[in-house]
């Protein structure tokens, strides 16, 4: 996928230098953990219309300093951005989100939470609402002690820490007790408060409307209401099965209709028949009433 963003290039960018201590290496563990969250995310904005960048794969740089190293977060949400189809010709996987000399503090914290800080004219846009990162041995540690200060700083609304390790984890220490997740959330004064937990170990995110929740290895999002949220192929083979349902219902809506009809017409048949049948019993019965009287009158004119 490409950027169709980027007003500045960097050194990284075009030689594709490792960044912050083999970040690019990922364990199937860890890519499959971002890549479950990509597609549940990327259909959780589609879904509501809101055009909503999910990307894992570029470098943000809040400065022009060319020698700044950029962040490369494992998963970024980021308001405006629109990922088209790679092409090798304008593949660039820069975006730029603030410069030194930001507006005075309160009106940069009011911006920032209005999602609507821009501070440069070149900037690409808002800083990401929310980011993700996933624990691996060589990043963890940053992640948990480094960077909260750096996406606050950043202007990330929410920012997420996740350890796909469901046995042992890759935590040590005071992080141990966290329990393999921990989040973030971007205060008025510009500093971060972490989340709370709620009783089964969940964290509520304001900026997803879901509830984010540790089930082996995979960071599941789930509605306020508690229903599991779906990438775009399991909610389109959803929308299949609920019209599977809806049809077959329906056909037997159908089938109960025409065989209520049926009998319906069997007892109207029936009634007909036996009224038909009365007819002509009673028919039968005036005849031979008839016969009779005849019968009588002529014994009674021979007597």
């Amino acid at each position: 996928m490409t950027i169709k963003a980027n007003q500045i290039e960097r050194y990284y960018d075009t030689h594709q230098l490792k960044l912050e201590g083999d970040e690019l290496g990922q364990s199937r563990l860890h890519f499959f953990a971002i890549k479950y969250l990509l597609l549940i995310l990327e259909w959780l904005f589609e879904s509501k219309n809101q055009k909503v960048g999910i990307v894992s794969d570029i470098n943000f740089y809040q400065t022009t300093d060319k020698g700044e190293s950029p962040k490369q977060p494992d998963l970024a949400v980021v308001d405006g951005l629109e990922v088209v189809p790679e092409r090798e010709e304008d593949y660039s996987p820069s975006y730029f989100v603030v410069v030194v000399g930001p507006p005075p503090r309160v009106v940069f914290e009011l911006l920032v939470l209005a999602g609507l800080f821009f501070p440069f004219p070149g900037a690409d846009g808002p800083p990401p609402r929310v980011v993700f990162e996933v624990a691996s041995l060589e990043t963890w540690r940053a992640d948990l002690e480094q960077k909260p200060l750096i996406y606050a700083k950043m202007g990330v609304k929410e920012y997420f820490v996740f350890d796909p390790q469901p046995k042992l984890g890759v935590w040590t220490r005071e992080w141990r007790d966290k329990n393999r997740l921990i989040g973030w959330r971007l205060q008025s004064d510009g500093s971060y408060q972490e989340l709370e937990k709620d009783a089964q170990g969940q964290i509520w995110s304001e900026q997803l409307e879901s509830w984010l929740v540790m089930q082996g290895k995979r960071l599941r999002l789930y509605t306020a209401e508690g229903e599991l949220r779906l990438n775009s192929t399991q909610a389109a083979r959803q929308r299949a099965e609920a019209e599977r349902q809806r049809a077959e219902a329906e056909r037997r809506r159908a089938d109960k209709a025409e065989l209520k009809a049926t009998l319906a017409q069997r007892k109207a048949e029936e009634e007909a028949q036996k009224v038909e049948a009365i007819e002509q019993v009673r028919q039968a019965l005036a005849a031979e009433n008839a016969r009779l009287l005849e019968k009588l009158r002529e014994l009674e004119q021979n007597s």
